[in-house]
């Protein structure tokens, strides 16, 4: 609920939105139906007047007097000029509130792109080193297909040897030299 405060004869009021957005007092005293429907009369034209609520500074006027609105000459706020204050308020504060939303989704689209980022580069790193290591496995296996093979080469160079010499007498010498 947005809120604003004013003083009225000494005395401290603030101003709310209730759920229905009719302004009532919150603490304080309690506004007549005279004062509600004066300020419900012209929103509209109160709303155009009221469309750059900040200053130069980026913030909420303080007070109606920094608004460029006179005090009365009681010195005491009147009912429409807090009523003026509370819909600047407000107004700046739904600016505000819009401005922040704004901020959050850009936070929020930056961390999505860093996640998926993220994301993309360890699935990159995953497949290169699955790459990697399918290679290995390749190599290593024709590796074993050649070392297989120089092993049987070299049994069959040993076997032929050993036949020719007469050392070994076996039905594998007769095929071999066939």
């Amino acid at each position: 609920m947005g809120g604003s405060e004013s003083s009225h004869g000494g005395r401290k009021v603030s101003f709310g939105l209730d759920e229905r957005e009719q302004v009532r007092v919150l603490q304080g005293i309690r506004l007549s139906e005279d004062v509600v429907n004066r300020m419900k009369e012209s929103p509209q034209s109160k709303r155009d007047n009221q469309r750059s609520p900040c200053s130069s500074n980026g913030t909420a006027p303080s007070s109606p007097a920094a608004e460029g609105k006179p005090k009365s000459p009681t010195g005491t706020v009147s009912p429409s000029q807090s009523a003026d204050h509370l819909l600047s308020v407000c107004l700046w504060c739904s600016y505000r509130y819009e401005q922040e939303q704004v901020l959050v989704q850009e936070e929020l689209l930056r961390l999505a792109k860093r996640e998926r980022e993220a994301a993309s580069e360890a699935l990159n790193t995953a497949l290169q080193r699955e790459r990697n290591n399918t290679n290995e496995e390749r190599q290593r296996a024709a590796q074993l297909v050649s070392n297989k093979k120089l092993q049987y080469v070299s049994v069959q160079d040993r076997l032929k040897s050993l036949c020719l010499r007469g050392f070994i007498k076996c039905h594998l010498c007769a095929e071999l030299r066939k």
